[in-house]
């Protein structure tokens, strides 16, 4: 059996003709949490902006619905007024967008990062399709940035069945009850005696799944490590 080979790409665009380019004069820091394109019309998205103050978000977001290349806002909500996190559900249009081109090829994974009027993605993405990727986001603005590397989809996609039933079970019941609440509502003692198992037991469980998570999640900081820092 052939195997698939799969690419790892970095990329920071500059891409003028989208909204992007107002957070060179916002100071927020913007990621696409659902993008998705409507019949070549246009781009349903769902971002997430994170600001300093609840200020910055009014002024950017009075920007934003000017902008020509949003079509319409359909939601805003608060996600965390305290941290300055927000959301917004929107139309942008299709034509010379980031997301559009993208459409045009298999895209296995997909994390960005917009602010300082620059947009920086990670796309994971057949090796066979990385050229003509490059091509097409080079005739949308100017690439500031661009590495690849080949990459294992399956260290990027954990498995559903990482965890056994008994570390399933117990970590459910640990969240559901209150051990990870801080103050902790519930000890391990008091959730053993629940689940009938001894302390030292539940404990292992917990501690195995807690494991298991953290090595699967460990990736994914990785790769939004890549997107924050600064990189010459």
């Amino acid at each position: 059996m052939e195997q698939l080979e799969t690419t790892l790409i970095l990329f920071e665009i500059e891409h003028d003709d989208c909204w992007s380019k107002l957070t060179s004069d916002h100071s927020v820091t913007i990621r696409t949490v659902f993008a998705k394109p409507k019949r070549n019309e246009y781009i349903l998205g769902i971002d997430e902006i994170k600001v300093a103050k609840s200020k910055d978000f009014k002024d950017f977001l009075r920007a934003f619905k000017k902008d020509k290349s949003v079509l319409g806002i359909t939601n805003v909500s608060e996600v965390d007024k305290k941290r300055g996190i927000y959301r917004i559900t929107f139309k942008e249009k299709f034509d010379h967008m980031l997301m559009s081109a993208l459409n045009n090829y298999t895209v296995f994974y997909f994390k960005d990062l917009i602010r300082k009027g620059k947009e920086r993605l990670i796309v994971v993405t057949p090796s066979d399709e990385v050229g003509s990727l490059k091509e097409e986001l080079e005739s949308l603005g100017k690439i500031t940035l661009f590495r690849s590397s080949y990459i294992s989809l399956d260290s990027l996609i954990p498995t559903f069945f990482d965890l056994s039933e008994q570390e399933l079970h117990s970590l459910t019941e640990a969240i559901s009850r209150g051990y990870y609440n801080f103050p902790r509502r519930i000890n391990l003692d008091e959730l053993g005696n629940i689940l009938e198992l001894s302390k030292p037991t539940i404990e292992e469980y917990i501690r195995k799944a807690e494991k298991k998570i953290m090595m699967k999640y460990y990736n994914e900081i990785c790769q939004l490590d890549l997107l924050a820092k600064n990189i010459d």
